[in-house]
């Protein structure tokens, strides 16, 4: 991957520069999940908006840091292979999930694929990871904090 820093070379403009880009994203991806955390109830409501909105006030510093040049300028020639790839396991997690498969297969499948695709090394070691992440977040989302999901195809399936 090709990095290199464009401060004091403004030959660029910010548009064009891929921290702007990524901010944005950022920003909007923030603000369109913290609008949709208004649709659930009072108890479910404020973890997902208060991660929303700092989604989004990261997204701006990002955008700022680039503004003044401190940021750096990366192509996104591979990147963009990697957002796809996790994108496309992310949908498919979500997927998983409202159709009824629970919360601990699909998020431990999902862990997995993460894992192995960044390249962690063995795949028993990846499996426990990815099960120890699932249980974990299983007992602090479902369990703590009492986050509703879809219903399961059948009672066994967390």
């Amino acid at each position: 991957m090709n990095t290199h820093s464009d401060s004091g070379n403004n030959n660029r403009g910010i548009l064009t520069h891929s921290d702007t880009w990524i901010g944005l994203v950022l920003i909007v991806l923030g603000l369109v999940a913290a609008w949709m955390a208004n649709d659930f109830d009072n108890r479910s409501r404020t973890y997902p908006q208060t991660l929303s909105v700092i989604m989004a006030i990261f997204g701006l510093i990002i955008i700022v840091k680039a503004f003044l040049g401190k940021g750096s300028h990366t192509s996104f020639a591979s990147p963009s292979k990697v957002a796809l790839s996790a994108g496309t396991i992310i949908i498919l997690w979500i997927s998983a999930i409202t159709n009824g498969l629970g919360y601990i297969l699909p998020t431990f499948l999902m862990e997995l694929a993460f894992l192995l695709a960044c390249g962690f090394r063995g795949v028993g070691k990846a499996v426990l990871v990815a099960l120890l992440i699932s249980v974990v977040s299983y007992l602090i989302f479902i369990v703590g904090l009492d986050v509703r999901m879809p219903e399961s195809l059948a009672v066994w399936l967390l």
